[in-house]
């Protein structure tokens, strides 16, 4: 009932030490706290068996349980987190009369198991703190599509050195974090001064890591998070090429 363009980003990310894949309607970032869908709702569905991992099948007949939901309810469907035994929803509702109903709609169901919960959240701190990207999120797709291309043009997944490109807002900020990345495992390179832009203190830090997404990822979200603490971020990385078969 609750109609919407959605714009719906997936990225890969860990939850509990497990690999994940979440999904988050982007579109929904200007309505989240306006106050119009109070309440949170959310709906874990899983395979009948508990444990079991969910097949095509099982994940066929979620998300047409999540489209009917979407139809019949004053709702906004926030995204998704998906392991291997479980997808969570996270819908936000109009009303308390709304949240029962999706629980008599979760109660219909007999193909998967389907578990529901729910509290008010006003400020939608759920799908601004767990469910919407942050830039290290964002990077993770990013080193996705750069390894594609890199496989594509005959590369492997040997270790090989990473270059992670930083840029940061003065020397001092710099030289500490320089100081926290050789702490915690990074290789100092070259620095730079660029002429323009708010960040004018280059600063290239590497590690030795082999060309597979989640080890990438692992890297660059660990750059990212201590870039962070002195202001800085993440412009780029950078590898040479070792040629093989690819994956």
């Amino acid at each position: 009932m609750a109609a919407a363009k959605k714009n719906l980003f997936e990225y890969d990310w860990r939850l509990e030490g497990e690999k994940a894949r979440f999904v988050v309607d982007l579109a929904l970032y200007d309505r989240g706290a306006n106050g119009d869908y109070p309440i949170l709702a959310f709906v874990g569905c899983g395979a009948k068996k508990e444990g079991k991992e969910l097949s095509s099948s099982d994940l066929r007949h979620i998300s047409a349980f999540a489209a009917k939901c979407e139809k019949k309810l004053e709702m906004l469907l926030a995204g998704y987190i998906e392991k291997a035994d479980i997808r969570q929803y996270y819908f936000y509702l109009a009303s308390k009369e709304e949240y029962s109903l999706l629980r008599e709609l979760a109660e219909k169901q007999r193909g998967f198991s389907c578990r529901v919960g729910g509290k008010a959240e006003e400020d939608w701190s759920s799908y601004f703190r767990i469910l919407y990207p942050d830039e290290a999120k964002y990077q993770t797709v990013r080193n996705e599509e750069q390894i594609e291309e890199l496989y594509e043009s005959g590369d492997s997944e040997a270790p090989r050195r990473l270059n992670l490109h930083l840029a940061f807002p003065g020397h001092g900020e710099r030289t500490r974090f320089g100081e926290e990345a050789l702490s915690e495992g990074f290789a100092l390179g070259a620095s730079d001064e660029f002429e323009t832009g708010d960040l004018p203190c280059g600063l290239v830090v590497y590690r030795i890591c082999a060309l597979k997404k989640w080890d990438v990822d692992a890297v660059t979200i660990q750059a990212i998070r201590l870039a962070e603490k002195f202001g800085g971020r993440l412009l780029f990385w950078d590898c040479p090429i070792v040629p093989g078969r690819g994956r």
